[in-house]
């Protein structure tokens, strides 16, 4: 019974492996601290606003890792706001996942509550600038 639970709690502790693949294709968590120097800098970005503990932000993260993948001089950060609670306040985020995109002059110019498809998205960071 002691094996049983001590090989448990080693499972839970250092995952089975699964976990570290998809993360691996998720777009990485940014420190606001870092992202905030690119905007308002002529580019317009992406902040995708969400947790890591969240499955729907998981799933956002997926997409935009594809994206990002697809256009690496993006400006598309993932913050975590359960880490960062004060960019939650100063983006009024109401529900996880928020992506809010900021044109070139840092100003806010679109909001979206919950999970968006690749193509959708795509097609919407196309039309605000974002995707270099």
């Amino acid at each position: 019974m002691f094996r049983m639970l001590l090989l448990g709690f080693a499972l839970l502790l250092g995952g089975c492996g699964q976990e570290k693949a998809s993360h691996e294709t998720m777009l990485n968590v940014t420190p606001y601290k870092l992202a905030a120097p690119k905007m308002g800098r002529g580019q317009p970005v992406l902040l995708e606003l969400g947790s890591t503990s969240c499955r729907s932000c998981e799933a956002m993260a997926r997409t935009l890792y594809t994206i990002k993948k697809q256009h690496p001089r993006s400006a598309i950060y993932f913050i975590d706001i359960r880490r960062e609670r004060q960019v939650a306040v100063q983006y009024d985020v109401r529900m996880m996942p928020t992506q809010v995109i900021l044109d070139g002059s840092g100003e806010v110019v679109y909001r979206h509550i919950g999970p968006a498809e690749t193509k959708e998205l795509t097609e919407t960071l196309a039309r605000f600038g974002v995707l270099r």
